[in-house]
């Protein structure tokens, strides 16, 4: 636990929402109370979605609850070259291959999988083909994605909230790393990120629970060194669901806007799923992090 670097990876595709200030919280006290070290990653690579404002708004409302980044925050869209050099060391190395399965062919199994009312598995029709078989694929023109060949056994991990989880890769389908047109995917970028920022404690919300063995198979794959994983429950709303807009104000600019000081706001955070196991309700920030 010594002088861990954790981060906060945000998606530019909207206003930093209560529940992600939660989790930049629990990072950032987690880091400042064993000597590590907050950073910040935005992960931009939805093009389409990402938007200028929505990371201004981001590090201005981290700014505004004093949760700033100890380096420089990373822009994800940035490490496109190192992304595509891991795609194309795995690929050689043999921990992936280039599946020339199409999109139609993809559609019509899995509807007839679901028609006899089985699971459906993407066939691994290409996974043994050589690098010159592959090759010839390529020259013919034939489109292609990058998939990670999910080896036999088990994927086990110990999470720090909710102990040993076991996953059994016969579950896992071989999953894309590269899309056709050569964009690398969600599970693939954290896991480079993550190693390349020397990222030593991952702590997030559990709705990534299920990414989580995935990225450790890339880890193996591109023998990086796999972080500590913590998962977060998620806030929920008076009626036991998800946290959304539909509950009031999830904008935490908003909660600026009304006039909530902002020590107010992660005194507040700071209680949701956590106890110093005492009656104590108000906390000054060095309090925060020295019990958390």
């Amino acid at each position: 636990m010594n002088n861990p670097r954790v981060r906060f990876a945000p998606s530019p595709t909207g206003y930093l929402h209560i529940g992600g200030a939660r989790t930049a919280l629990f990072n950032w006290l987690f880091a400042k109370q064993n000597n590590g070290k907050f950073l910040l990653r935005i992960e931009d690579t939805d093009l389409e979605r990402s938007k200028n404002e929505y990371i201004e708004q981001i590090t201005e409302a981290l700014g505004w609850l004093g949760l700033e980044s100890d380096e420089d925050f990373v822009l994800q869209s940035k490490n496109n070259s190192r992304h595509q050099e891991c795609v194309d060391a795995m690929i050689q190395n043999g921990s992936a291959y280039r599946c020339f399965l199409q999109k139609e062919e993809l559609d019509r199994l899995r509807e007839e999988a679901e028609k006899k009312k089985e699971i459906f598995r993407v066939p691994q029709t290409f996974r043994d083909f050589s690098l010159k078989q592959q090759e010839e694929l390529i020259s013919q023109g034939v489109s292609f994605t990058v998939r990670l060949k999910v080896p036999d056994g088990e994927t086990i991990f110990t999470d720090l909230v909710y102990g040993t989880i076991t996953v059994q890769n016969k579950d896992l389908d071989d999953f894309i790393i590269a899309r056709s047109d050569g964009s690398p995917t969600y599970n693939f970028v954290v896991a480079v990120d993550d190693s390349d920022m020397d990222i030593s404690h991952v702590i997030r919300g559990d709705d990534h629970l299920a990414n989580t063995p995935k990225q450790i198979l890339v880890y193996k794959s591109i023998r990086f060194k796999e972080p500590i994983f913590a998962h977060l429950p998620m806030i929920l709303g008076s009626d036991k669901k998800r946290l959304s807009k539909r509950h009031a104000a999830t904008n935490v600019q908003e909660y600026k806007e009304k006039g909530f000081m902002a020590k107010s706001l992660l005194n507040y955070l700071s209680l949701l799923g956590w106890n110093p196991d005492s009656d104590k309700e108000i906390f000054e920030i060095k309090e925060l992090i020295s019990e958390f």
